[in-house]
């Protein structure tokens, strides 16, 4: 089975971030460059738009962060770090950081 479709039945054809089942793709978090179950996540274009480009970011997009923190892979896990370290500054992602 390739990565996409494991991906999409892991997700459930969602977003991992935020939810959202629209414009889907496998994103592979950095630094890493291959695809694998455990270092990439099925993410929708306006979450990784705003995760490759910081100057796009919509701070209460984030706030999904609340639920998808907790998932149980490694690669949302991080990606759910980065981005609310990078928002710790708005008041709110320092309390679910400090969660994690």
């Amino acid at each position: 089975m390739s990565i996409e479709r494991e991906l999409i039945k892991r997700s459930d054809s969602k977003c991992e971030l935020c939810g959202t089942d629209e414009n889907l793709k496998v994103y592979v978090v950095p630094p890493s460059k291959t695809e694998s179950l455990d270092k990439a996540l099925m993410a929708c274009n306006t979450c990784v738009d705003q995760i490759d480009n910081p100057d796009h970011t919509d701070v209460n997009h984030w706030r999904c962060l609340n639920d998808s923190m907790w998932s149980e892979h490694q690669a949302v896990q991080v990606l759910a770090w980065r981005m609310l370290s990078r928002l710790r500054k708005e008041g709110w992602p320092q309390d679910l950081l400090d969660m994690m």
